[in-house]
């Protein structure tokens, strides 16, 4: 990563990455982002390091926080998430005011901190995706019932439109003396909402089998859908091994309505295309064209794309890594 700055005469240069977020804070952020194998993790190595820098700070702080919702507080038993849900929600909090630059003590570690200061608050990204991941933290916390599709809207609002804001507002902002500052005419949420449900959507597709043998209260499926393919969530596991037909109802629902987020998602991606970077166009076509494979999969059958969804996924990040050689 690079930023601009005064050399001995009145020339701009560029310094190096250790002397506006320290290499090794860097490192730290990137080895908690690699943690999740996410596959936007691996479109993010296609960027130029100045926005790999960026991307590798906001993600490690946004994977912090949802994995010690999910991995270290709802799948706990209901008695221990009782005793701890006021922890939690603390927890939550402090991690917000430390995103916001309004507290230090907080579940992030310093070396997060430092380079979320260093790189992401000098931007004019803003307030909004770390406050909506709060709230969508909040009511995975609380425990609040999913029970209308309005419901499910408002939770990704926070759980996936806001790393996908984040993401799309990298692709687009351009590095300055001040940080990097948005330069489109739209922000960057309107672009990024439809393509972050459709990718959300075929997540929880291709996740079902998994989540639902953890704990149900990973499955973000409104119960409204669920009653119309005649199945509770505490069934869901076992009717995934047993191939029960109502999980291909279920599936075709949810493939239904992420189809209807892609249409818009792709008028959204012609629009960004040329506007942004050539590198940064290819990361993100790359990240949506594996989402796409995956939900073209689960069309035919969907218990067959689940088995084949490990392989595809596997080979299209390899066709990432070739284009990233390739650059």
């Amino acid at each position: 990563m690079s930023c601009w700055r005064k050399g001995a005469g009145s020339r701009r240069r560029f310094c190096p990455l250790t002397e506006l977020a320290g290499a090794r804070d860097i490192a730290f952020c990137r080895e908690i982002a690699g943690r999740a194998n996410a596959n936007l993790l691996h479109a993010a190595r296609l960027l130029p390091q100045s926005r790999q820098a960026f991307f590798f700070a906001s993600y490690a702080a946004m994977r912090l926080i949802d994995d010690a919702v999910d991995d270290g507080f709802l799948v706990r038993p209901a008695t221990d998430r009782a005793a701890a849900r006021s922890e939690m929600l603390a927890a939550i909090d402090h991690w917000e005011a430390q995103c916001l630059g309004r507290a230090e003590e907080g579940p992030l570690p310093a070396p997060v901190q430092r380079a979320l200061r260093r790189i992401v608050r000098i931007s004019d990204l803003g307030d909004t995706p770390w406050r909506g991941l709060a709230e969508a933290m909040r009511r995975d916390a609380r425990e609040t019932p999913m029970v209308e599709w309005e419901d499910f809207l408002a939770y990704a609002s926070g759980a996936t439109v806001a790393p996908a804001t984040i993401f799309i507002y990298l692709l687009a902002a351009d590095p300055s003396e001040e940080g990097f500052r948005w330069r489109l005419p739209s922000p960057p949420e309107g672009y990024a909402e439809d393509l972050g449900i459709f990718c959300y959507l075929v997540h929880i597709l291709r996740d079902l089998a998994k989540d639902a043998e953890r704990s149900e209260r990973l499955v973000t499926i409104p119960e409204s859908l669920l009653r119309r393919a005649g199945i509770a969530k505490t069934e869901l596991s076992e009717a995934v091994k047993q191939r029960d037909g109502r999980i291909s109802i279920l599936a075709a629902d949810l493939r239904e309505r992420a189809a209807a987020h892609l249409v818009k998602g792709r008028g959204a991606l012609a629009e960004l295309g040329p506007l942004i970077g050539r590198r940064e166009y290819l990361a993100l076509k790359g990240l949506i064209r594996i989402y796409v494979s995956l939900f073209e999969r689960f069309g035919t059958d969907f218990f067959e794309g689940m088995a084949a969804a490990p392989g595809l996924e596997t080979a299209l990040r390899a066709e990432l890594l070739v284009a990233e050689a390739e650059e």
